[in-house]
């Protein structure tokens, strides 16, 4: 049978091993959710080719704007 001391040292280390089980569980749940937005899988983080693509449709649509806009002035302006 073990004696006091034994036991506290026992009892001691559950705390200890809850605690650096906790910080652990915690930075996986960190990786994957770094992983998620850095692959783009997750549904709620739209990647950075689907940004571009935004960009380029609505730059797209104020280059037409644009040349409506300078037809109906008359003025015409070429780069």
């Amino acid at each position: 049978m073990p004696n006091n001391q034994a036991l506290q040292v026992f009892y001691g280390t559950i705390p200890l091993i809850a605690i650096i089980a906790g910080v652990w569980f915690r930075e996986q749940l960190l990786l994957k959710d770094i992983l998620a937005r850095l692959t783009g899988y997750d549904a709620r983080f739209v990647s950075v080719e689907a940004k571009l693509d935004n960009i380029r449709t609505e730059l797209g649509k104020v280059r037409e704007r644009l040349v409506t806009l300078e037809t109906r002035a008359g003025v015409i302006f070429h780069e």
